[in-house]
Order: structure tokens, then C-alpha cells, then sequence
């Protein structure tokens, strides 16, 4: 199986200094579902930003469909093989309607009239968004919100979706719906949550971050229930 996304001896340093992320090296291959875990802190959102090129690396690298990031065309063409879904949802909707935040993706990468109002459209109907299409995504609830974030990232037909907290302000029935989604996707995802049953539903792997580092790479029904490691991290395990 091809691997999507690598990530070689990966470091970064903040501004002032302090490391972030510390020789953390990691593959993930197509239609693989990751689960990332660890305490706040660990590194999880910085590596995530890493992946699309939102922030380079103070060493090693990143590859992309077996490319070096750095020899891709433009970061648009990183995006579009490697949609990420940020952590506050708010820092990710820009766009004056629930149309256009779809079709911004879409439109960037040059496609056709036609090809993006198929695209918007299809993914309008699939998270029920028809109905809100022509409002301003910043009026919405939380989990409209988060179901247009991730519909936008789906616009663009990527092979690796990465999700930071996609759980944060979902109800019960949009929580479910969200991992019945994940579950029956058929591209590679990452996916970062403090919320260990959504890792058990969602993932089949699941890595643990603790200071920058990957401290444990396991089946997700290991890891989960693995009392000793996972509070050494301040961490609860799912008990048996």
C-alpha cells in the first residue's frame, strides 16, 4: 500500500526558541485511519500544520505522495492532496456564504464551472447543508460550523484528511453522524482528540504525543486501554 503522507526526523523551534517538535518521523498509507493522542502541549496541532505546509520544519522533511513538500508546485497542490480541519473552526471559515467557503478550493485549483457546482453541491446535500447555503458560515452553530469546514475540505478530493478536535462543540446526533462519516470514508485520515471512544470508534491506529515526540504507535484498542503508559501522559485509559 502507497504512503500518502511521511514525515522524516521532523523537528521545529518556535521564534523564542523552544522546541516544538523533536525528531518525530511517521507514515501513514492510503485509507489508513490514525488516531493522535496526548496531552495539551504534546505537539499534536503544530505537527498537524506541518503536514500541509503551514509551517516548515526547523529540520528534517515532509513528503507527499513519496515528493518532498518542498518540490510540489505550490502549497495549493499540497492542500488539495492534504486537507486539514482546524482546531477552533472559526480560524478556518472566511468566505461570505456556505457556498462560497465550499467552492473556494474548488475554484483555486482552476476547475471547471461546471465541476465546482457539481462539487458544491454534492457535499451541501451530503452534510445538509442546502438549506443554510446562502447564509454567512460565521452565523451558524458550532456543528454547522464544523460540517461546512469539513465539507470544504472534502471539495477538494484529498487523500489525506486531518481533523484536529473535529468533536469540539458537536451535539450527541451530530457527534454520531460525524463518525459514521469517518468510518465510512474511503481516503486516509488523521484525526487528534482528547476523546479516547471517539479514537476507538473512528481509528484503527493510534499514536500517542507527549513533548514533541511519539511516544507510542499502536492498534488503537491497545493504546486506549494501556493504563500505564497512557498516565505516565496524564491520560485516562478506557477500561476494560
Amino acid at each position: 500500500m502507497s504512503c500518502v503522507i511521511r514525515a522524516l526526523n521532523l523537528s521545529f523551534r518556535y521564534q523564542n526558541g523552544e522546541p516544538a517538535l523533536s525528531e518525530l518521523s511517521l507514515a501513514v498509507h492510503q485509507h489508513e485511519k490514525v488516531g493522535v493522542i496526548g496531552p495539551s502541549g504534546a505537539g499534536k496541532t503544530t505537527f498537524f500544520w506541518h503536514l500541509n505546509g503551514l509551517l516548515k520544519p526547523t529540520s528534517g522533511c515532509i513528503e507527499v505522495l513519496d515528493r518532498p513538500l518542498s518540490e510540489h508546485k505550490n502549497v495549493n497542490e499540497v492542500r488539495r492532496h492534504v486537507a486539514l480541519t482546524f482546531q477552533q473552526v472559526n480560524d478556518q471559515i472566511f468566505c461570505s456564504s456556505v457556498w462560497e467557503e465550499i467552492a473556494f478550493g474548488p475554484k483555486n485549483l482552476g476547475w471547471s464551472k461546471q465541476k465546482v457546482d457539481e462539487t458544491v453541491e454534492r457535499w451541501l446535500t451530503y452534510f445538509n447543508l442546502k438549506d443554510v447555503s446562502h447564509r454567512p458560515p460565521h452565523h451558524l452553530s458550532g456543528g454547522q460550523k464544523r460540517s461546512v469546514a469539513l465539507a470544504a475540505a472534502m471539495a477538494m478530493e484529498p487523500q489525506l484528511l486531518i481533523l484536529d478536535e473535529p468533536a469540539n462543540d458537536l451535539d450527541h446526533r451530530n457527534r454520531r453522524k460525524l463518525i459514521t462519516y469517518l468510518k465510512d470514508i474511503q481516503i486516509a485520515i488523521m484525526v487528534a482528540s482528547h476523546d479516547l471512544y471517539f479514537i476507538s470508534e473512528v481509528t484503527k491506529r493510534c499514536i500517542l504525543m507527549g513533548s514533541g515526540r511519539i511516544v507510542a504507535d499502536k492498534p488503537t484498542v491497545e493504546l486506549i486501554h494501556d493504563e500505564d503508559t497512557l498516565r505516565q501522559y496524564g491520560m485516562e485509559a478506557i477500561k476494560m
